[in-house]
């Protein structure tokens, strides 16, 4: 006999197969995040199609886009996932470029938002801040006793907006060095 579906009032949605919760809950709002974050990096790529000279950092895009989709499962289902790379990057390879952009790109951290470098640089700059608002959900929605899945989430989660700061570096040092 299949297992009773559990009455679900409008205000709640559900959590697992098992449990169904606010839809404010802490984990419900971090999935909302990334929903909100796939659906910007969408946008963002249709705006890049727009010029020819930004395949590479598309298909990039497209990367993360399966990054996220395969953290959501993971939330979703409470599991590890198997690979953490981004972009082909482990998350110790991203934090020492991220963090030392000027021996990896040739440019200074972290330049001021400025026009000057570009419409790419300003959308992964965006995407940047967007990621760091999943990652405070992220970090709000697993305070307390985290799952080993939800531990490794949060620093990829954590790794996430120096993944779109490394691309604004590329990007940056290609204005800077005409590259």
């Amino acid at each position: 006999m299949p297992a009773a579906k559990i009455a679900k009032p409008e205000e709640m949605t559900h959590l697992n197969a098992h449990r169904v919760v606010a839809k404010d809950h802490p984990r419900i709002r971090f999935r909302g995040q990334l929903d909100q974050l796939q659906a910007r990096i969408v946008l963002v790529q249709l705006e890049l199609e727009r010029e020819a000279d930004h395949r590479e950092l598309i298909d990039e895009l497209e990367d993360i886009l399966s990054l996220l989709r395969r953290v959501m499962r993971s939330e979703v289902l409470d599991e590890p996932l198997e690979d953490e790379r981004i972009l082909g990057l482990t998350l110790e390879e991203l934090r020492a470029q991220s963090h030392d952009p000027k021996a990896a790109f040739g440019v200074d951290p972290m330049a001021p938002p400025s026009r000057r470098f570009g419409r790419a640089w300003a959308l992964m700059n965006l995407l940047r801040a967007e990621s760091r608002v999943a990652e405070e959900t992220a970090v709000a929605a697993f305070k307390t006793g985290p799952s080993k899945a939800q531990q490794q989430l949060l620093r990829i989660m954590n790794r996430l907006s120096s993944v779109f700061h490394i691309l604004m570096c590329r990007l940056q040092a290609d204005v800077e060095h005409g590259g």
